[in-house]
C-alpha cells in the first residue's frame, strides 16, 4: 500500500530498532504522536522531519508554504513552537533556476512569518528525483516541559476538540488540482470557499493558541482523516473516546461537504492537514480559538476504556484514505 506504513510494521521492525536508546528521550517515535521529545534539564527539545513536499501546479511559492506548515503543525502538535529548521533539498534536474529560487523564497517567507531559522541542509539535483517528494524537512522546538503535550497527561474527564472539522486538505488540494473540474459542478461563491480552504491547511496557529491556555495531547489529522486520528490518540493514550452523537451535522463545512460529495468520499476517514484534535480540561481553548477565528468544536470526552464509539458504533481505523481515489480519478477525467 502506498502512504505510510501501518502500525504493525512500525510495531515490529522500527520501534524495537531505534538504535542506541537514551534515558532523556522522553517521548520516542510512537503511532499517534507526531513528535519525539528529548529531556534538556530545565527545558524539553521537540523535533520531527517530513519530506519536502512540493507540487508544481499549485505555484512553487504556494507549494512552499504548504512544504512549511504540514511540518510546522506536526511540531505544534507538541505544544511547543518550532523555532529551528533543518532542509535536505533533494531536486529534480529539470527544475530551473527561476523556479528553485520562488520556492525558496516561499519557503523562506513562510519560515519567518512562523518565527523559525534554518540552520542547516543540503541542496542538489539527481537524477531519479521526481516532484512531489524533493528531500527530508526537520523542525526542532525548545520550551517548557509543562507545555508538552504527552499521552500519559490525557486522563477520563478531558474535552476532545477539534478544529475546522473533517477532510479540509482533501478539499483544499482537489480543487486547487483540478479548478475547472469543480468550477463547472460548484456555485461561484462554494467554489472559492472551497478554492481557499488551501490556506487553512495547516494547524500551527491551532496548536499555538491551544498551548497558551494547557493541552494534555494534541495530534493532526493526516493520512486516514479525523477517524484515523482519534483512533490513533485512543491506541497512543489507552482511552477510550465518546464521541457526541450529531458529530456529522455540526462538523462538516459546507465547502467540503459539496467537494467531497460530488468525488464520493467519506470525509471523516480523508486527509485533513488543517484538523487538529485537541485534548485538554479546559474549554477556554475553544474561546482562544475562535476568538483567532479559527472554528473550533466538542466532539467528545476522554473516558476510562479504549477505542473510539459514536454511540454504540465502535470507529475502527481506516483501511485506505479514499483521497488518493478521487485524486487519480480526477487526473484521468481531467486529461
Amino acid at each position: 500500500m502506498l502512504g505510510k506504513i501501518g502500525k504493525t510494521i512500525f510495531d515490529q521492525v522500527i520501534y524495537p530498532n531505534l538504535g542506541e536508546r537514551y534515558n532523556e528521550v522522553i517521548v520516542p517515535p510512537m503511532n499517534g504522536v507526531d513528535t519525539g521529545a528529548i529531556d534538556l534539564g530545565d527545558k524539553v527539545m521537540v523535533v520531527k522531519t517530513d519530506p519536502v513536499f512540493i507540487v508544481p501546479q499549485f505555484g512553487f511559492k504556494k507549494a512552499a508554504w504548504f512544504a512549511v506548515h504540514i511540518l510546522a503543525s506536526d511540531v505544534m502538535t507538541s505544544g511547543i513552537s518550532p523555532r529551528y529548521a533543518l532542509i535536505d533539498l533533494n531536486l529534480p534536474p529539470e527544475m530551473t533556476d527561476e523556479q528553485f529560487k520562488e520556492m525558496w523564497f516561499g519557503i523562506h517567507e513562510s519560515l519567518k512569518e512562523i518565527g523559525v531559522m534554518v540552520v542547516g541542509g543540503h541542496t542538489g539535483r539527481y537524477e531519479g528525483v521526481s516532484y512531489p517528494m524533493v528531500g527530508g524537512f526537520s523542525m526542532i522546538g525548545i520550551g517548557s516541559k509543562d507545555s508538552l503535550g504527552m499521552p500519559s497527561k490525557v486522563k477520563p474527564g478531558d474535552y476532545v476538540i477539534v478544529t475546522k472539522g473533517p477532510a479540509i486538505e482533501a478539499t483544499g488540494i482537489l480543487v486547487n488540482l483540478y479548478p475547472d473540474y469543480f468550477k463547472e459542478r460548484l456555485s461561484p461563491e462554494l467554489f472559492t470557499e472551497a478554492y481557499n480552504m488551501y490556506w487553512q491547511m495547516s494547524c500551527w496557529k491551532d496548536g499555538l493558541v491551544a498551548s497558551k491556555i494547557g493541552i494534555h495531547l494534541m495530534h493532526d489529522a493526516t493520512e486516514g482523516g479525523l477517524y484515523n486520528a482519534l483512533v490513533e490518540v485512543s491506541e497512543v493514550t489507552g482511552k477510550k473516546i465518546s464521541l457526541v452523537k450529531d458529530l456529522g451535522n455540526s462538523l462538516i463545512n459546507r465547502a467540503v461537504r459539496a467537494v467531497t460529495s460530488i468525488v464520493n468520499i467519506d470525509p471523516f476517514t480523508s486527509i485533513s492537514e488543517g484538523t487538529m484534535v485537541i485534548i485538554t480540561d479546559n474549554l477556554q481553548v475553544i474561546d482562544e480559538l475562535k476568538k483567532e477565528g479559527i472554528e473550533a468544536y466538542v466532539v467528545g470526552r476522554v473516558e476510562v476504556g479504549e477505542g473510539v464509539y459514536l454511540g454504540e458504533k465502535r470507529i475502527e481505523k481506516p483501511v485506505e484514505d479514499p483521497f488518493w481515489r478521487a485524486f487519480f480519478d480526477l487526473a484521468e477525467k481531467t486529461k
